[in-house]
């Protein structure tokens, strides 16, 4: 047992070790704010996730339904409706804005950090709870990722949630414990789907191999059955209502195809099972190139505490669960980022280094200051030029040469959120230059009461930043022109490489759009051409 454990067993804490464990907690809800200020000032939603989710939420303003979710018209049945409910209620206040749409979400990466820290208070360690939900801030693509118009913040939440509520249970507050596991399940499911239980039940069924005092293992495993049932009459007292108002179709995709029809699919995707072992030098940037954490005598000591174990369990069970799928997304591992950095910062606490790191902060500050400028010429870089893609690989050449970096007092490791915060900026910064993910200029060239037809397919990419009420047709390149003369008063938006498409008469306007260009065509019915940027000369 540790000193810190030792304290806490005989029951109470100084002052000041009170103070130092709040103050990277400060610091950590600091970045988190730094975060979600910077994505919301400097990146623009980026498609096609984020903006169809605000057109999901702008459908359901209008209309007025918060049981069946609408995409262009037709039930949308692929995504819970915890997100979209938040979201109207805080246009509920400000009215249906884009910033408080997207702060909605993202708020939910501060209340990670938070609820982090007092599960590492739970476990028993102050220092450690502080340093974790540290660890937690700066993790560059929890900072990055977390902040967006997603699900998977809230989904860490929930998560974090109910290993409290485990560990409630665990130490004989039996009922507040199963509650708060019951109330997290069915907020998770709500928020993202069943997959909360992928997370969650690793870290529950193998209780035995964590949990420190003597329990009646029958009651604990009906407990976890009796809140896996109450999280799941949560989440149906909204599902089986909205299956009954949007029809048969919809019931059988939303009661069918988000379950068992789904994991099946999942199955025959695309990415192999290693896909996220490659991955963790990203997902764990800066702290998995800390060498001295990973040595046979600190990571063999981690296992020596039962109570942190869980942990353990938790983002093992989650990680190896989840390579088994074969559906695999980066962000589908944001809600093991807890659980991994409390073990990173336990790690820290053991390790007994004392170097100091101001080398590390220096070459922080000089590979920042280089990514920012590299932001700052975007625009004038060639179309072929990837910087926001090569941004993590260089990251990684980078950080393979501090190695000595790192180390378990808080001033030392401070430059690692130096460090994290330039990555965030020119992440951020370099995709709000390239302008290449910014369909904000096409909305504010659609009419929102002339028809519109998409070439090719339609996510609701700009229903929300137009403030579109009608549909968006569905058209193919061949149909593309007759559209048009059928809507002479409509207009027409489709992507393509090269030279624009002819679509009959009217100049379309013209915009770069990822590696490629969207362009706009007018209606036919207009008196004059829509003015527009064409193609730059060898660009492609």
């Amino acid at each position: 047992m540790s000193h810190a454990e030792r304290r806490a067993s005989a029951g109470g804490w100084t002052a000041g070790e009170a103070l130092e464990s709040l103050s990277p907690l400060a610091v950590a809800l600091g970045l988190c704010a730094l975060a979600i200020a910077l994505t919301l000032c400097l990146r623009a939603p980026i498609p096609v996730d984020e903006t169809r989710y605000l057109t999901v939420a702008w459908d359901m303003w209008r209309s007025g339904d918060p049981l069946v979710l609408h995409l262009n018209g037709e039930p949308y049945a692929h995504k819970p409706p915890m997100l979209f409910w938040l979201i109207n209620a805080a246009w509920l206040v400000t009215g249906p804005q884009e910033w408080s749409a997207r702060l909605v979400p993202a708020l939910f990466l501060p209340l990670s950090v938070f609820l982090t820290f007092r599960l590492g208070l739970r476990l028993g360690d102050r220092r450690v709870a502080g340093r974790g939900a540290l660890v937690l801030a700066s993790t560059s693509i929890f900072a990055f990722m977390g902040a967006s118009t997603m699900f998977d913040a809230m989904l860490t939440s929930a998560v974090v949630l109910a290993l409290i509520g485990l560990v409630r249970a665990a130490r004989g507050e039996a009922r507040s414990g199963w509650l708060i596991v019951a109330l997290s399940l069915g907020f998770g499911v709500l928020a993202k789907g069943p997959v909360v239980l992928l997370h969650v039940l690793p870290a529950a069924l193998m209780a035995p191999l964590w949990v420190e005092q003597p329990q009646s293992w029958r009651r604990w495993y009906l407990s976890l059955l009796a809140a896996v049932l109450g999280g799941a009459a949560i989440a149906l007292a909204w599902a089986i209502p909205s299956a009954l108002s949007g029809g048969s179709e919809f019931a059988n995709e939303l009661l069918w195809g988000q379950t068992s029809g789904r994991m099946v699919n999942a199955f025959a995707h695309r990415r192999p099972v290693w896909f996220y072992v490659a991955l963790l030098p990203v997902l764990l940037f800066p702290w998995v190139f800390t060498a001295r954490l990973w040595t046979r005598k600190v990571v063999g000591g981690l296992w020596q505490s039962r109570i942190w174990r869980l942990p353990v369990i938790m983002a093992a069970g989650s990680f190896v669960t989840l390579s088994l799928v074969s559906g695999k997304q980066i962000h589908y591992l944001l809600p093991m980022l807890p659980a991994a950095s409390l073990i990173i910062a336990r790690l820290l606490s053991q390790s007994g280094a004392t170097r100091d790191e101001r080398g590390f902060a220096l070459m922080a500050a000089l590979f920042g200051a280089a990514l920012l400028a590299l932001a700052a010429l975007a625009p004038w870089l060639p179309a072929t030029f990837p910087p926001v893609y090569a941004a993590p690989a260089l990251l990684l050449i980078a950080a393979a040469l501090p190695l000595w970096a790192l180390r378990h007092a808080l001033w030392q490791v401070v430059p690692a959120f130096a460090a994290i915060l330039a990555i965030v900026l020119s992440l951020e910064a370099g995709m709000g230059a390239l302008g290449a993910f910014d369909l904000r200029p096409l909305a504010r060239q659609i009419d929102p009461a002339r028809p519109l037809a998409f070439v090719g397919g339609y996510q609701g990419e700009v229903d929300f930043a137009a403030r579109r009420t009608g549909r968006v047709d569905v058209v193919t390149q061949q149909e593309a022109a007759s559209w048009r003369k059928a809507h002479p008063e409509g207009q027409l938006v489709a992507i393509f490489r090269d030279s624009a498409p002819d679509f009959g008469a009217g100049k379309p306007w013209i915009a770069r759009y990822t590696n490629r260009y969207i362009g706009l065509w007018p209606p036919m019915a207009a008196t004059g051409d829509a003015e527009g940027d064409a193609p730059p000369a060898g660009r492609r």
